[in-house]
């Protein structure tokens, strides 16, 4: 007995799943997506810079821990970082703030101790690496 060869006919492959599947895609990354304005930190990191005169500056030591925080080594709250950088400063015209973050600090934290430092007024942030 021989099996005749009918050979495999192939049907169109539909392309409504596909897009449907795609669609589907589309709707769920639109809807889990955060659309948040991202905001740019300038930032003045300790190092090698441009030369400037040298102007007699307040220095005052800002470290953020996974701890707490301290301002000159004096234990501080998140929100009274401001008020004792106004305690810390002297007569001199201009305070210098010198910003050490621990590599366990979340980024928020250090852009909320960053933006918290510049709202006092003649005060200029370094970042320490």
């Amino acid at each position: 007995m021989r099996r005749r060869n009918t050979g495999f006919a192939r049907r169109a492959l539909s392309m409504t799943p596909l897009i449907d599947i795609i669609f589907l895609l589309l709707l769920f990354f639109m809807l889990t997506s955060t659309f948040t304005k991202f905001a740019e930190v300038p930032l003045i990191t300790a190092g090698k810079t441009r030369t400037e005169p040298a102007t007699p500056k307040n220095p005052v030591f800002l470290r953020v821990a996974a701890d707490g925080l301290s301002v000159n080594g004096d234990p501080t709250d998140f929100a009274d970082i401001t008020q004792a950088i106004r305690n810390a400063k002297t007569d001199l015209p201009e305070t210098l703030v010198l910003l050490s973050i621990e590599e366990t600090v979340p980024a928020q934290l250090f852009v909320d101790a960053l933006t918290r430092s510049r709202a006092v007024p003649d005060v200029s942030v370094v970042v320490l690496r």
